[in-house]
């Protein structure tokens, strides 16, 4: 009994933590990357220390920076281009009850036209990731259509909210 649960530890959870290890780090460093490519753009203001909910300012707006991928019931990025806040309000109203948070987000979504489930590589592709942020940022501001409204437990609450599509 205790030599299978040793062979099960070294078949089967070895592999599954070391997966979760390397998907983390990876997740981990990216997000590190992307953030700094955005903090040095002259239109965003880094912040300073971890203040929870504010990563940068952009256009005097504070945003909590949010790194995602298309979620499955998204079958057509083209469509959520198209329609950018009902997929922001999907990712307020999906998000997980301990991360709860109605601040207003950044969302940077990621996606591989091709193979959508290989779309974490694009988060490595230094250049191309800095070139659409930079287009971004350099031609974007915020308005008050940016203000997103949604439900969640029974309450409703607004933030404001912009999308960066990173399609390749």
């Amino acid at each position: 009994m205790y030599d299978e649960l040793l062979q099960k530890v070294k078949t089967e959870l070895y592999n599954k933590v070391k997966h979760y290890v390397l998907c983390s780090w990876y997740n981990y460093w990216t997000t590190v990357l992307i953030g700094d490519m955005i903090s040095i753009h002259p239109a965003v203001v880094p912040t300073i220390k971890n203040v929870k909910g504010v990563d940068l300012f952009f256009d005097g707006q504070p945003f909590d920076l949010k790194i995602t991928y298309l979620p499955s019931e998204y079958s057509d990025i083209s469509a959520a281009m198209r329609n950018p806040k009902d997929l922001i309000v999907w990712f307020y109203e999906n998000q997980r009850a301990q991360r709860f948070g109605a601040n207003n987000r950044l969302f940077v979504v990621v996606h591989n036209s091709k193979n959508p489930d290989l779309s974490w590589q694009l988060k490595q592709e230094v250049k191309f990731l800095n070139s659409k942020i930079q287009e971004f940022f350099s031609s974007k501001k915020v308005f008050q259509d940016d203000k997103v409204v949604f439900n969640l437990g029974g309450n409703t609450y607004s933030a404001i909210a912009k999308i960066l599509f990173v399609v390749k």
